[in-house]
């Protein structure tokens, strides 16, 4: 037998390995702890070191706070939901950046005149927000094709690619909100916004077009409704006058040169055009191709920034502007002693 017997000695060797390994791992940890120590002592010592600085950080930042709170004036939000076949994220995206161009000119004439209201409530407007409105079933369903491309193993960036393309092609419902400053332009504004989204070219020839052909579609079912009436009463009229002439039962009837007629198959046919004609007046008269889903709500809490929250948060900036500076200053301190202790 040729078998050599383990040597003691390797496995000494390994056990000594994980055990500097080990002490390693412990004296990295306990490092990152005397290192984040030592970050609260310095923090806490410039802080000793500066304090009537940051003092005045505060006090200047109440006085920010304050006045700003004086100064500025309050803002509410509201939003709307519309919904149409012909709206789509760039459509939108580019409507509200105009709408926000306008906005941001002293002179508001040019936002009256293309929402159509008056000077007095486009200066009252802030800004405008936009936010695709997805329903929980459609986001199901992407969800379920992103698996099942994955699965075929297609790039995370086509899919990604594929999945932003149905995204746009499928959201026809946004939520629309603006920031005013008084509540009382809220009612105006509404039929504004609405108008200013209908009216675009693109989507005022889509409804035109939509509308004349459903009112010729209308036409068509009523005359074809109306045609399916005059085939039943000739065949009640016909029934009775051959009751009681034949004693065979039969679901057709002779209706002149024009041969056999099935009663059955004219009612169904009857009660599916009037129906269709019931759903087409419907969509007609809604106007479902473009709607107003939810109008604006008024608010009486402002959107803006309350006493409280502008005060901390003032403060709170210029704390951080205050550690900077001494962050600066510190640092400026240490470069000029290197470079004395370097010029010995």
């Amino acid at each position: 037998m040729n078998d050599q017997a383990p040597n003691p000695q390797s496995y000494q060797d390994d056990e000594i390995d994980l055990r500097k390994l080990f002490q390693a791992i412990g004296n990295f940890f306990v490092g990152i702890g005397h290192g984040f120590i030592n970050l609260i002592l310095a923090f806490r010592r410039i802080t000793v070191k500066y304090k009537y600085l940051l003092l005045v950080a505060i006090v200047l930042g109440a006085v920010v706070g304050i006045s700003y709170k004086k100064i500025a004036a309050p803002y509410y939000k509201t939003s709307l939901l519309l919904k149409s076949s012909y709206l789509n994220t760039q459509l939108v995206e580019n409507s509200i950046d105009k709408l926000n161009l306008l906005c941001a000119e002293k002179d508001r004439t040019g936002l009256a005149n293309v929402l159509g209201v008056s000077d007095s409530v486009a200066e009252n407007i802030v800004d405008f927000e936009y936010e695709p409105f997805v329903e929980e079933n459609t986001i199901v369903e992407v969800e379920l094709l992103k698996q099942k491309l994955e699965a075929l193993k297609i790039d995370k960036a086509d899919i990604e690619r594929i999945v932003n393309q149905i995204s746009i092609q499928n959201r026809n419902t946004f939520s629309i909100s603006v920031h005013i400053l008084n509540t009382d332009i809220i009612e105006n504004l509404e039929s504004a916004i609405v108008n200013y989204f209908k009216n675009n070219p693109y989507i005022a020839n889509r409804i035109k077009t939509n509308k004349t052909n459903q009112e010729q579609l209308i036409a068509k079912l009523s005359h074809d409704v109306a045609l399916l009436d005059s085939l039943k009463d000739a065949y009640n009229l016909n029934l009775r006058l051959s009751a009681g002439k034949s004693s065979d039962a039969s679901n057709s009837v002779i209706l002149g040169e024009s041969g056999a007629v099935d009663p059955v198959r004219v009612y169904n046919q009857g009660v599916s055009l009037f129906q269709q004609l019931l759903y087409t007046k419907r969509n007609y008269e809604l106007g479902t191709d473009f709607e107003l889903v939810d109008g604006f709500t008024t608010f009486t809490k402002p959107d803006s920034a309350s006493g409280v929250k502008a005060l901390v948060l003032s403060i709170a900036i210029l704390l951080v502007l205050a550690y900077g500076i001494i962050f600066l200053m510190e640092l400026n301190t240490y470069l000029n002693r290197i470079e004395k202790e370097g010029f010995k």
